[in-house]
């Protein structure tokens, strides 16, 4: 399954074969902090989220009672994860939200939260996490909002296909996180500005950042 980017840098097709990452590992403290405060604020209607990178599927266990839930992943064995739960209303696609596939697929789809954890850790460069943003903004509803994680903006990591072994599964294929590129470490006062490129508002509480628009 290829995937489309609108810069040059060097990118890996995880769809090839069933690369080991969070499927089975438990659910960061960052994601936690994510679904907690979303849950606090006990929305009176059902809402739509798009899940940036579903993980082991924590949060569709969490919110998919109260709301809907859709995913994205570059893990293959994600998304057979999430299948596990058999409902038809929790679809998760193989896209990297750096790539123009992102809005060939959600170009019809509206949702009401965006929850990414890393907005920018895992970024190839700037050109593509802009490109990025403003098609997360394209497709979020008047008063939605993008959530994120405050520890998530503080580090920098790359993903690249290894081999790997252990006793449980002997060799296997895994997406290793290396050392990313430090220019990718999404400040506080970046957040600002591009909160004002897109006309969105910038909140902070506690430990979640939060875009509205």
């Amino acid at each position: 399954m290829k995937s489309n980017y609108i810069c040059n840098c060097e990118h890996y097709d995880f769809f090839n074969k069933n690369y080991f990452y969070w499927e089975n590992r438990i659910v960061t403290s960052d994601e936690k902090s994510i679904i907690k405060y979303i849950e606090k604020q006990n929305y009176k209607k059902k809402l739509k989220i798009l899940h940036i990178g579903v993980g082991n599927s924590y949060g569709y266990e969490k919110l998919n009672l109260n709301h809907t839930i859709t995913g994205i992943t570059i893990s293959k064995s994600e998304i057979e994860k999430s299948q596990l739960y058999n409902d038809e209303n929790y679809i998760v696609y193989y896209c990297d939200k750096m790539s123009t596939n992102f809005i060939e697929i959600f170009s019809k789809f509206k949702f009401d939260i965006i929850i990414d954890n890393n907005l920018k850790s895992y970024s190839c460069c700037q050109k593509s996490f802009e490109f990025m943003f403003e098609n997360f903004v394209k497709v979020l509803n008047n008063n939605g909002i993008i959530i994120s994680n405050k520890n998530g903006m503080n580090w920098v990591k790359k993903l690249k296909p290894t081999i790997s072994f252990n006793f449980k599964y002997l060799f296997h294929h895994k997406m290793r996180e290396i050392d990313g590129n430090i220019e990718n470490i999404f400040s506080i006062d970046e957040a600002g500005k591009i909160s004002n490129k897109f006309s969105l508002k910038l909140i902070l509480d506690n430990d979640v950042v939060i875009f509205s628009k």
